[in-house]
């Protein structure tokens, strides 16, 4: 028996022997599958192989990203160089725009001044118009309730007349002479108003013996109308004068109980009121309202004195 373990075993030997590896040690059972290096070292290259195409795809794949990057950073950065220009562009406009925005304010303010100057002398010049028409109306007076029809067909020939006989002829010491005389304004259809008369004296003296005799006179009437004198001013003077209209009515109330109340009108529109021997010069309405609040409140005063003296 030993000697057939012996030479089972010197048999084993001698295969090893020939080129095949040596079983592993400590190994229990002689019954083991010998190892196939040749199946080993086929793996080992197949997962270099597999590393390396690995690798490569990667390398690939990278390059790939690298050159879609590069493509759209060249895309973009057109782009921006197009806004960019767009925007130099832009900006040029609008230092244009600025200058001849800078330009026009410049104008502006020129055209302005000159308009104010402009607008000063033109207000000068219609004053001096206003002054001037109204100088070529000093002669004139304006009547008003003159009856129509009463002057027949020639209106200088019947003030001529009529003037003296209702005024006095010791008014006139040189026979009346009127230029010009006639009817202003639109006729009343239902013939209840009549119209106004404008007459240019030739002697401007006649004028004032004129206003002066029919203030004396105090009313003056022709079949029956009150026929009043007034000044021939122009329509913006008028308008001046016109502003004092309630506060005449005014004094002429208060006058009734307060005697020496001299009050009028005079050239250009001046409000002159004389009151305890003192004369008072409005050229503004609103002066002359507080005015008479004052004397309305005195003439309140004094009636109230009254009744209690009573």
């Amino acid at each position: 028996a030993q000697q057939s373990k012996s030479s089972r075993l010197a048999s084993a030997s001698m295969g090893y022997s020939d080129g095949a590896a040596s079983p592993p040690v400590g190994s229990g059972s002689s019954d083991m599958p010998p190892v196939n290096n040749e199946s080993t070292v086929t793996d080992g290259d197949g997962l270099a192989a597999m590393e390396a195409g690995s690798t490569n795809d990667l390398v690939a794949a990278i390059n790939s990203m690298k050159d879609d990057f590069v493509k759209r950073f060249d895309s973009l950065l057109t782009a921006i160089q197009g806004v960019q220009s767009d925007i130099r562009i832009v900006a040029a406009r609008v230092t244009q725009a600025e200058d001849r925005i800078s330009a026009n304010e410049d104008s502006v303010a020129s055209l302005q001044a000159d308009n104010t100057a402009t607008k000063t002398t033109i207000e000068a010049l219609q004053l001096k118009i206003d002054d001037l028409e109204n100088r070529s109306r000093r002669s004139n007076l304006r009547l008003i309730g003159l009856p129509e029809g009463s002057e027949g067909s020639d209106m200088c020939a019947f003030l001529e007349k009529w003037l003296p006989e209702v005024l006095g002829a010791e008014t006139f010491p040189i026979p009346l002479i009127i230029e010009r005389a006639h009817r202003v304004g639109r006729v009343d259809a239902a013939g209840t108003r009549s119209r106004a008369v404008v007459m240019k004296l030739l002697n401007y003296a006649d004028k004032v013996r004129i206003m002066k005799a029919a203030r004396t006179k105090g009313e003056i009437r022709l079949k029956n109308n009150r026929v009043m004198f007034f000044p021939d001013v122009s329509a913006e003077l008028l308008k001046k004068r016109k502003i004092f209209d309630q506060v005449k009515k005014d004094l002429a109330s208060i006058s009734l109980e307060l005697p020496e109340l001299p009050y009028g009108v005079v050239h250009p529109a001046t409000l002159l009121v004389t009151y305890k021997k003192k004369r008072h010069a409005f050229d503004k309405a609103a002066e002359a309202e507080s005015f008479v609040l004052q004397l309305q409140r005195e003439r309140n005063l004094v009636a109230n004195q009254v009744e209690v003296q009573e």
